[in-house]
This record gives structure tokens, C-alpha cells and sequence, in this order.
């Protein structure tokens, strides 16, 4: 929320927020900090409320909404991209992602498996950036799984406060029950669960969280639907492949392409890699790093347009023209 934010009040804006219904307070406590540092009544200001038939649909179809910047489902970003059509407003669009990680044999296993825990399992998989596919090099695809499912089940479930957690809960019972649908999918699709696949056994004083279990599945074909669909959980898929040109041709069968990342130590390699894969954003050997200054946004169904930088001046502001003869 900072990201669109902070440019866009910028550029001499005023702002109106409207976050998740499941996430009010991050947006309420900014709003405090945004009266006491003193920014003026109506500059920034938050809405509360549900998405369609309520807050924000009545946002979206505002004539005097001037523009809309929006991160979240892809269902919900084309409703608004509808929309604003009414008006030719503009529109920014952060969306979803089935993004891939792809794992090379030349890869430095220990930052390779490190940074896959990361990107997978990190705010207990609920972040769009995250990844859900893993496609390992053959010759290291036994090693890696069998790494990689050791790193896993050495992660204690717990609150954010205790330091020895390792993954902490979903954030409601309601988005639970979505992943565990996925769970029982990927056992009637005929995948095989290396690790997780259920709900962790919790103290008493945490049972009424959302918890989850970290998943990891092999023997699925790129057609299942927990591979093809985002979960939005802390679950992927992993699987092996031959050559450059099979692993790309995989990596983009799939309607998003917001992120990716490569982990090999051959230079050539990831030029080639990386410009051939359809994403907005590629990480080589990591993940999640990002100079504000540079462009942010999806490809396919994970986007329209870019932020950061001279993107998100432009997108805030109006380019003007203005011919004068003297």
C-alpha cells in the first residue's frame, strides 16, 4: 500500500483507501500516523467495507475517482479494469500469480534451498509474489526435494512473537478451508505428498488459529489444477525437466506471469533465462529483491501497467502538452 501511496501523494493527490476487509487495521493505524505528522483533512482518507455491491464497487464507479490503483485476485482486478472503462479512467493493476522458481544442477544448493523456503513458505505462502511452481534440473531433483522437505519440517508453526516459529497461521478459517480444498485436490489429481497436507497439532491457547500444514507435492502434470491455479498458501509443486527450452515452454504455460525466479551459476544461462520467460519481474539466485526505483507489475492475467520510479510518476500524474507562441 506504501508503494502507491507514497507517489501518488507525491505527485499532489489526495488519496482514498479502501484495504482488505481482512486487513482494516494497517490502513487505520497509517491513517493515525498521517494525522499526527500533520498531512491536511481529506488528503488521505480510508474507506472500510466489502468489494462488490458495497465499498468497493461504489470506489470504483465514482465519477470522481480519477484513477484506481489496485493490488489483489485477478477476478477482482478485471471487475475494476470494467469498471473504470465507464470514465477511460486509468488503471494500475498488481494482480495474481502462479509464479515459478526454476532450479538449474549448477545451482548453489544451500542458497537455492534457502531461498525456495523463502519464497514458498514466507507469511505462510500468502504473498502474490511467492512461489507455488519449482521446476528442478533432473540430476539434482532427488536432492533437492529431499533438502528441501528437511528444511520444511524443521519449520514450528507459531505466533509472530515467538522467536523459534518458523510459519505462522492463514489469515482466517474461511481462506483456510480454500487451501485445504486445494489439498484434497492435489490427493485426487494423484499427487504425491513429500511433506504436509493437513493441519499442524497446536497447544490449546493457538487451536483456534488458522493453521495449515507446509505442503510440498511431486508426480503432478502441468495440467493439474494445483499447478496451473494460485493457492495463495504455503504449498508448491515441484518437478523435474531435461533442457532450457522445456523448462521455458513450462514455466509460461500458465494464464500469469507476475514473478519468477532462477537459480544457476552460469551467466549466459540467465540472460537467455530470463529474457525468455513471460514475467514482470525475474529474481536471479533470489528473491523478493527490489530497488523502488525500478518497475513493478505483472504480465498476462498478473497485471496492466508498472510502478516504481518515473512509472509510478507517470501513472500519478498528468502529461500535459502545452505549446506557446511567442
Amino acid at each position: 500500500m506504501t508503494w502507491k501511496l507514497g507517489p501518488a501523494m507525491a505527485c499532489g493527490n489526495t488519496v482514498v483507501v479502501k484495504p482488505s476487509e481482512e486487513t482494516p487495521q494497517a490502513a487505520a493505524l497509517l491513517g493515525d500516523v498521517m494525522n499526527k505528522v500533520g498531512v491536511p483533512k481529506g488528503v488521505f482518507n480510508v474507506v472500510n467495507g466489502f468489494g462488490p455491491d458495497a465499498a468497493g464497487e461504489f470506489l470504483t464507479t465514482h465519477p470522481q475517482v480519477g484513477a484506481i490503483t489496485f493490488t489483489g485476485e485477478t477476478r477482482t482486478g478485471a471487475a475494476i479494469m470494467k469498471a473504470a472503462a465507464d470514465g477511460a479512467r486509468p488503471v494500475s493493476l498488481e494482480m495474481g500469480g502462479k509464479n515459478a522458481a526454476i532450479v538449474f544442477a549448477d545451482c548453489d544448493m544451500d542458497e537455492a534451498i534457502a531461498g525456495t523456503i523463502r519464497s514458498t513458505f514466507a507469511n505462510c505462502g500468502q504473498v502474490c509474489l511467492g512461489t507455488e511452481r519449482i521446476y528442478v534440473e533432473r540430476p539434482i531433483f532427488e536432492t533437492f526435494v529431499n533438502r528441501l522437505k528437511e528444511a520444511v519440517e524443521k519449520m514450528k508453526p507459531g505466533v509472530p512473537t515467538d522467536p523459534s516459529s518458523g510459519i505462522g497461521p492463514l489469515i482466517s478459517q474461511e481462506h483456510r478451508n480454500k487451501v485445504l480444498s486445494y489439498y484434497a485436490k492435489a490427493l485426487e489429481e494423484g499427487a504425491t505428498v513429500v511433506t504436509g497436507g493437513g493441519i499442524p497439532d497446536m497447544p490449546d491457547a493457538l487451536k483456534g488459529g488458522s493453521w495449515i500444514e507446509p505442503t510440498i507435492w511431486t508426480g503432478l502434470p502441468d495440467t493439474a489444477a494445483v499447478v496451473r491455479e494460485e493457492i495463495f498458501g504455503p504449498c508448491c509443486h515441484i518437478a523435474p525437466f531435461d533442457s532450457e527450452d522445456e523448462v521455458i515452454r513450462r514455466a509460461n504455460d500458465n494464464p500469469y506471469g507476475l514473478a519468477s525466479a532462477i537459480w544457476t551459476t552460469n551467466l549466459q544461462r540467465t540472460h537467455r533465462m530470463a529474457a525468455a520467460i513471460e514475467a514482470g519481474i525475474v529474481w536471479v539466485n533470489s528473491w523478493f529483491l527490489r530497488d523502488l526505483r525500478t518497475p513493478f507489475g505483472g504480465a498476462k492475467q498478473s497485471g496492466i501497467g508498472r510502478e516504481g520510479g518515473v512509472h509510478s510518476l507517470e501513472f500519478y500524474t498528468e502529461l500535459k502538452n502545452v505549446c506557446i507562441k511567442l
